[in-house]
C-alpha cells in the first residue's frame, strides 16, 4: 500500500486531498494543528520535534500547512524555518517525492508577504528535492473565494470592481490539482529544479471573472489606492474581511516571467469557471 504525509490535513485544500488519497486506498498521515482522531499534532514551529517514525516506508510527502497569523519577518517565521526543517525530515527518511503547495504569487520581487515567504521556502528546500508547485485562484464549486464574490454578485444590484478589474488571474481547480499530483509522482524522470504551475494557461482579467460570476451584472469601479487604503485602516483595527491588504496585493500584483513549457509536458488539463 502506497503511503503519504498531508500536513494541513485540517485545511480545505489539505482535507480535500487526503479524502481523494483514501479513495484511492493509500495510507494517509495526516499532519494538522488542530489534532483529532487518528491525526499527527503538527505546527511549523514545531517541525523539529516531529518524530521520525512518520517518515518510514513514506512514498509522498505533500505540504500544504501554512501559518496565517505570521504576518511579518520582523521576527522567527515559522512558515519558512519549519517547512525547511519538514523537507529535511523527509528528504534524510527517504521519502520518495516531497511537494510543496507554493503560490502563483511566489516570485522573487513579489509585493505581498505570502508570496515572498514562499518563494523563500522555495528557495532554501532545493537542497532536498522539493517538487514546487504554484497554483493559481483556486476556483470550483468548493472555492471559498468565489464563493465569497457569488455572495456580493449576488447581494448587490451594481457590483464594485477593484480598479478597472484588468489585472489577470490563473485558475485552479482542485480536481485538475488532484490528478496534477498523481501524475508528478509517477514521473521517473521528473527535474526536480523546475518550478510547475498547476493552473489555466490562459489568463482571464479580473473583469471577466466577475461578468462570468455576476452574469452580466453591471460593475462601477473603485480606485485601486482607496481600496488599499481602506484594507490597511481596517488592518490596523484588526477587522477581519474576506479580503485583506495582502490578499489584494498577492491577487494585484503578479509575475510577468511565467513559464508554462514543463507543465505543459503533463497531460492533467486545467479548467477554468
Amino acid at each position: 500500500m502506497n503511503k503519504c504525509i498531508i500536513t494541513g490535513s485540517n485545511g480545505y485544500l489539505g482535507s480535500l486531498l487526503v479524502k481523494k488519497f483514501k479513495d484511492l486506498s493509500w495510507d494517509v498521515c495526516e499532519f494538522s494543528s488542530t489534532k483529532k482522531e487518528n491525526q499527527v499534532e503538527f505546527r511549523l514551529s514545531e517541525a523539529n520535534s516531529i518524530n521520525d517514525k512518520y517518515f518510514n516506508n513514506c512514498n509522498l510527502l505533500i505540504h500544504t500547512s501554512y501559518d496565517f497569523s505570521i504576518k511579518s519577518n520582523c521576527d522567527y517565521n515559522a512558515n519558512i524555518d519549519g517547512s525547511i526543517k519538514l523537507f529535511e525530515k523527509a528528504y534524510n527518511n527517504g521519502v520518495e517525492r516531497i511537494i510543496n503547495i507554493s503560490t502563483i504569487s511566489s516570485f522573487k520581487n513579489s509585493k505581498s508577504f505570502y508570496g515572498k515567504t514562499k518563494f523563500e521556502i522555495e528557495e532554501k528546500s532545493k537542497k532536498f528535492n522539493v517538487i514546487n508547485l504554484r497554483p493559481g485562484l483556486f476556483c470550483g464549486s468548493n472555492s471559498k473565494i468565489i464563493k465569497k464574490i457569488e455572495n456580493i454578485c449576488n447581494i448587490f444590484p451594481l457590483i464594485p470592481m477593484i480598479g478597472d478589474g484588468s489585472f489577470k488571474l490563473h485558475l485552479t481547480n482542485y480536481d485538475d490539482l488532484f490528478k496534477f499530483i498523481l501524475e508528478i509522482y509517477k514521473d521517473k524522470d521528473l527535474n526536480f529544479s523546475k518550478i510547475l504551475y498547476p493552473c489555466t494557461f490562459e489568463p482571464i482579467s479580473f473583469k471577466q471573472l466577475i461578468k462570468i460570476i455576476s452574469n452580466n451584472k453591471k460593475t462601477f469601479s473603485v480606485p485601486l489606492s482607496l481600496i488599499f487604503f481602506a484594507l490597511k485602516i481596517l488592518g490596523i483595527l484588526k477587522i477581519n474581511l474576506p479580503l485583506d491588504l495582502d490578499n489584494l496585493r498577492g491577487l494585484v500584483y503578479y509575475s510577468d516571467e511565467i513559464n508554462f513549457d514543463d507543465t505543459k509536458k503533463y497531460k492533467t488539463e486545467f479548467k477554468s469557471l
